[in-house]
């Protein structure tokens, strides 16, 4: 009998702490009685916190208990649209989803309940790992900004063998002994593992928060698009990407690259992430803020990229890429570097970029193989080898570096120059690259009306005056 009043004071204590939430549904009675009910010790409050999480999760089709490792979607019976809940009253380590299976227009939901979820991964090797799994999503917006937490493990997310058809958004993942979150199924024995017979589709990364990480922030696809891996049964080759979008994501702090996507062979696009102190680790040729990888093609633009000891972005794609509207400051080594691996395209486009500040060239290009690069309506300030060529090279060359002769390239409306107060920026001193009035910059852009860009870093109109600007803002 005690403890049927207890739980039943413990209600109308709940009822009446949540009268002004949405999810009160106390009767009058109940909530007279309250009054009677001052004596509430620590235990009731956190059976009464208990309570409320249970009413908060209380649309979930299924809550992963705490001491929770595999959860089986075949086995425990999920179907296209369930949600499955994490709460915030669990203390989760490692968890393993397989055979998540939705459909595209009823995906299947793995978000956070009552609160913020944290994932303790420490001295685990993944914070949350998915399998054999196909049109789900993973969102912690349902609580704050970074509704699921995950630290400690040596890869926050990894999705794996065979998952395709997912998003995820509104995680942060810190502290990670290598890949913050990773996207990808490597080529094995395992012939359902190689290209042809999988194909990663439809993803999207974004709104996360990526921090502190020993290897890459997003590692995206495999990097050995065209040679391949080599397995105990030989050469194999990593399966292609279609449709992936990695956007409005934060990363500090990567030990390596900060953002890498490799093998994205259709409708790739990368675009409005930030990214702060990359290749922490300084590991050559693992150091640089952004790699556009072998295999991959499409679009990016609106990046802002910042202080790191490579350089700025790597372009290794198809030749069909259009970098636009990135700014890049202080970048360790080149603001890009570009270079062709397997290049069907027709030549590599960079418009309206602003580069600051890079420690050697402005943009050094090797893509001799396409059939013509464009270079135009970029502002590159200050490169740090302008003074340390020597003839036949010159000065200039510290801005646009060819490898040789036999790369093709129309160059056109760019401002070069080494004085950044010329460009006339608002304050550089705090990252707002846009234009003041005067500058040198303004209506003297070249017409890209033919690469269907509307808007520019700060998402202003495109061609508001005479002509174009150059640089990644429009006046």
């Amino acid at each position: 009998m005690k403890s049927t009043l207890k739980i039943n004071n413990l209600w109308k204590v709940f009822c009446f702490v949540t009268l002004l939430g949405a999810f009160s549904q106390c009767t009058e009675d109940e909530l007279q009685m309250t009054g009677a009910d001052k004596s509430i010790n620590t235990t009731d409050t956190q059976q009464i916190s208990q309570l409320a999480t249970t009413t908060a999760c209380a649309t979930c089709t299924y809550v992963v208990p705490s001491n929770a490792y595999k959860i089986d979607g075949a086995a425990l019976g999920f179907k296209p649209g369930d949600v499955i809940c994490l709460s915030s009253i669990n203390q989760y380590k490692s968890l393993y989803f397989v055979n998540i299976n939705g459909t595209a227009t009823q995906p299947i939901t793995i978000t956070n309940c009552g609160g913020t979820v944290n994932i303790n991964g420490t001295g685990k090797s993944f914070g949350i790992k998915t399998e054999k799994s196909k049109y789900f999503r993973i969102t912690g917006s349902s609580a704050a900004t970074y509704g699921i937490k995950i630290y400690g493990a040596n890869l926050g997310i990894t999705l794996d063998y065979l998952s395709s058809n997912f998003e995820v958004d509104h995680i942060e993942a810190y502290n990670i002994g290598f890949a913050g979150i990773m996207a990808k199924t490597d080529p094995s024995c395992d012939a359902a593992t190689w290209r042809g017979a999988f194909t990663m589709r439809d993803i999207s990364l974004h709104h996360n928060y990526i921090h502190d990480t020993g290897g890459e922030g997003f590692y995206v696809g495999n990097s050995f698009y065209m040679n391949g891996v080599s397995t105990s049964c030989g050469v194999k080759l990593p399966h292609a990407i279609e449709n992936v979008k990695v956007f409005n994501n934060l990363v500090k702090n990567s030990g390596w690259e900060a953002i890498q996507v490799g093998s994205a062979t259709v409708g790739a696009a990368i675009y409005n992430n930030t990214i702060e102190n990359y290749g922490t680790k300084n590991v050559t040729n693992q150091r640089n803020g952004m790699q556009i990888g072998e295999g991959t093609g499409g679009v990016c633009y609106n990046n802002f990229i910042k202080n790191g000891p490579g350089n700025g972005m790597v372009v290794l794609g198809l030749g069909d890429n259009v970098i636009h509207d990135n700014v890049i400051v202080d970048a360790g080594s080149h603001g890009i570097f570009c270079d062709e691996r397997y290049t069907p395209g027709g030549g590599f486009k960079f418009i309206n970029n602003t580069i600051v500040n890079p420690k050697q060239d402005g943009i050094r290009l090797y893509a001799d193989l396409v059939a013509m690069n464009v270079v135009m309506n970029n502002i590159i300030v200050n490169p740090g080898s302008y003074t340390t060529y020597k003839s036949p090279r010159t000065g200039e060359d510290a801005y646009l570096y060819k490898l040789s002769n036999t790369v093709k390239v129309t160059l056109s409306n760019n401002y070069f120059t080494r004085d950044i107060a010329a460009v006339k920026f608002v304050s550089p001193s705090t990252n707002n690259y846009r234009l003041s009035a005067g500058s040198p910059a303004i209506n003297t852009g070249a017409s890209i009306s033919a690469y269907n860009v509307s808007t520019d870093f700060y998402l202003q109109t495109r061609l508001k005056g005479a002509a174009y600007d150059i640089g990644a803002a429009e006046y």
